[in-house]
């Protein structure tokens, strides 16, 4: 098992990592709180975060995951249900 499954494999079993619920928000307030999340997480030196964007019509789903495809810091991602774990 390489490093970066390791670390998706703790966070799924429960490790603490820092989390960010944005259920329930809309997604433009949603992507405010993810990029506030995403910079205490890497000036924190936080290794693994874990998203959640809950179910419902996906929409904020599509714009959580679109940020996080495209943001220089995340180099890898899993979703699970109804959130996502990222890896710095």
């Amino acid at each position: 098992m390489d490093k970066d499954s390791l670390k998706f494999y703790a966070a799924e079993l429960g490790a603490k990592i820092p989390t960010l619920d944005l259920h329930g928000f809309y997604p433009s307030d949603a992507l405010d709180r993810l990029d506030i999340f995403i910079y205490k997480c890497v000036e924190i030196n936080s290794e693994s975060a874990r998203i959640i964007y809950g179910g419902g019509t996906g929409k904020l789903r599509e714009v959580v995951l679109k940020k996080i495809k495209e943001n220089k810091v995340i180099h890898s991602y899993q979703e699970e249900g109804g959130s996502v774990i990222v890896l710095f």
